[in-house]
């Protein structure tokens, strides 16, 4: 026995460490009792028991299918036949047949007898396509039967109405300042949307719906034929008439407006005048774009939506998809508790982006020229694409690009490669601020040095005197705020060249006092009271006082700018316009008439009430975009 050890009785407590009374050193025994040694050969314990755990619970999970990348598959088959040696031809296969499935159920097509048709018949083709998710991960094959609509010789009109994106930011702006809450339905192929205001300021609810197959609810008002698709010809003849309007059809998007419409009618909403797609009840305000549908409720008045909601699913298909998180493509986040709702299109900004690999730099924009160098068409292509998607930018969510949208859109046919790079540079500006979103709050900022930014809605106009090095025309551009968004912008050339300041910034209040009187009479329309009289700020001392004071008057030859100003003047003397100077350093719509230095943009960025909400998007992170709503290519 080692010196120093000792046998500690049985019966004696383990020490405990947390009070700290372990033995001392002479009270320590190194002999072992012979009952506490283990003899004989080690025995080892079977692990077939694990084993069998580990096997039933493999046998409860599906195994996992490995999901493609759009970067390993190949290319969708363009015609049927091309199904036989396509990889994926039989998942293309089934999802033709579901796709044909349902044409059916919807009574889309009628067979005929007949062999010898005097009127047109149009071609029936299948179109295929990958559906990706937000990490552009396969996991849908999708068939579409559509008509070839480019054949068609007589449609007569075809025009469908959509909703304006400054309606939009209108309703998403009055979304915050009534605490509406927001869901969201679908219709397939076509969709609408709706939405409840209540005169309280408190939580109300945005729904959100999706259509399912929704042009075909539209029938066709005039007769039509088509050839049989296949694989379907020995089942159901060469030719069917055509009963639905099938995607293709030149006025099929008019006929699923028409037939929405009446809908909406028959559930006792009306027609906002000079707004389509907006439809009003003493509960309801009603807003949609192609198949998308948004509700707005408030919680006291959910007994309504429900039957309106039940209504609505009698006659359509509807997907439900909760609460509104995007629309069109546009990320909304909200802050329940500050009354704040942003839209940002962040998600857009990245794609582009990343298609052309364009590294984030500050914004710069100057007058362009018109090219004189050779056409190339991948040129022309290129910057047609990426000024195409900039207008989507700048018209719904970044007004600070609105004014260099403006001068790139001018040379759109034959772009030179400096026009390439300047249109490159934007987007570059974008990348880098792409968290910015525009903002609508309950609270106003009664405490800001701005006068305007303590109105609950204000408009605001400016003008640059012949700022078009080439033409001399000038620009001028408007906004308008509504609880702190920007719900309405113009950045724009003048048609007419003018002879001064002065008539360039009445030309420009003319439109911006027009623009007014449209918002003052959807207001009215909704039976929402803005409780002050709206006013448009202008920075020019002369021109302001032209339109307010009876004495003073622009004498010019040019009967054009005369008539601006007549009427601007007759709008404010009967009360119906209200016009107010304000200093330059303090005008929201500097930015959109011309270039700022660096410092100045930063400011036009703050006064047009952008936010960066780069933190927010952690919390919206698992509400990734329905890629299937909108696509750029």
């Amino acid at each position: 026995m080692p010196r120093g050890w000792e046998q500690i009785p049985a019966e004696a407590e383990a020490p405990d460490r947390r009070l700290n009374n372990a033995p001392r050193r002479e009270e320590i025994s190194g002999q072992v009792s012979e009952s506490n040694v283990l003899t004989g050969k080690r025995q080892r314990k079977t692990l077939g028991t694990y084993f069998v755990a580990f096997a039933q619970a493999l046998q409860q999970t599906e195994p996992q299918k490995s999901r493609l990348h759009r970067d390993e598959l190949p290319p969708p088959p363009k015609r049927w036949k091309d199904l036989e040696k396509h990889p994926f031809g039989q998942e293309f296969k089934a999802a033709a047949a579901k796709e044909f499935k349902s044409c059916r159920e919807k009574g889309c097509f009628k067979t005929t007898s007949a062999t010898v048709i005097n009127s047109q018949r149009l071609p029936l083709m299948w179109v295929f396509t990958y559906k990706f998710n937000e990490d552009g991960l396969l996991y849908k094959y999708k068939a579409r039967l559509v008509v070839r609509g480019d054949l068609q010789e007589d449609w007569g009109d075809t025009y469908a109405a959509t909703l304006a994106a400054r309606v939009f930011r209108f309703l998403m702006a009055l979304t915050a300042a009534f605490g509406l809450k927001a869901y969201q339905q679908r219709c397939q192929q076509a969709s609408q949307a709706g939405l409840i205001l209540i005169d309280c300021r408190s939580q109300t609810i945005l729904w959100d719906y999706d259509v399912l197959n929704a042009f075909l609810n539209a029938p066709l008002e005039k007769l039509v034929y088509v050839q049989t698709p296949d694989p379907y010809v020995e089942e159901l003849g060469k030719i069917l008439e055509l009963k639905r309007a099938l995607y293709g059809l030149k006025d099929a998007p008019l006929l699923w407006y028409k037939h929405l419409k009446e809908t909406l009618i028959k559930l006792g909403l009306k027609p906002v005048k000079d707004v389509p797609c907006l439809f009003t009840n003493e509960r309801l305000i009603v807003f949609f774009y192609v198949d998308d549908i948004v509700v707005l409720v408030h919680p006291d008045h959910l007994d309504d939506h429900q039957e309106f909601e039940r209504r609505l699913e009698a006659v359509y298909d509807l997907r439900k998809l909760g609460e509104l998180k995007w629309f069109l493509g546009i990320r909304v986040l909200r802050d329940w508790t500050a009354g704040k709702i942003w839209l940002t299109q962040d998600s857009f900004i990245e794609k582009v982006v990343n298609k052309g690999r364009y590294p984030a730099v500050p914004l710069v924009e100057n007058s362009l020229a018109q090219s004189t160098e050779d056409t190339s068409n991948q040129r022309t292509q290129l910057y047609q694409q990426l000024v195409g998607s900039l207008a989507y930018i700048s018209t719904f969510t970044r007004p600070d690009v609105a004014r260099a949208h403006s001068v790139l859109a001018r040379h759109l046919q034959n772009p030179g490669q400096k026009h390439v790079s300047a249109v490159k540079h934007v987007w570059r500006y974008l990348y880098g601020t792409r968290h910015l979103a525009i903002r609508a709050s309950q609270q106003i900022a009664e405490s800001s040095s701005y006068v305007w930014e303590k109105s609950l809605f204000y408009g605001a106009s400016d003008a640059a005197f012949a700022d078009d090095v080439e033409s001399r025309q000038s620009s001028h551009g408007y906004l308008f705020k509504l609880y702190g968004m920007p719900i309405d912008w113009k950045a724009t050339r003048q048609r007419s060249v003018t002879k001064s300041t002065t008539e360039a910034e009445l030309i420009a209040l003319s439109a911006t006092g027009g623009e007014m009187e449209w918002w003052t009479r959807v207001f009215q329309h909704i039976k929402f009271d803005p409780e002050i009289q709206p006013t448009i700020y202008c920075d020019n001392e002369q021109t302001v006082g032209i339109v307010k004071k009876e004495d003073e008057r622009l004498h010019t030859k040019l009967r054009h700018v005369d008539t601006h100003q007549m009427w601007v003047r007759q709008e404010v003397q009967e009360g119906r316009l209200c016009v107010e100077w304000c200093p330059t350093a303090e005008m929201p719509a500097d930015g959109l008439t011309k270039s700022l230095v660096r410092q100045k943009h930063a400011e036009f960025v703050r006064q047009l009430g952008l936010e960066n909400v780069r933190q927010l998007l952690t919390t919206h992170v698992n509400t990734p975009e329905p890629t299937e709503l909108w696509h750029w290519h």
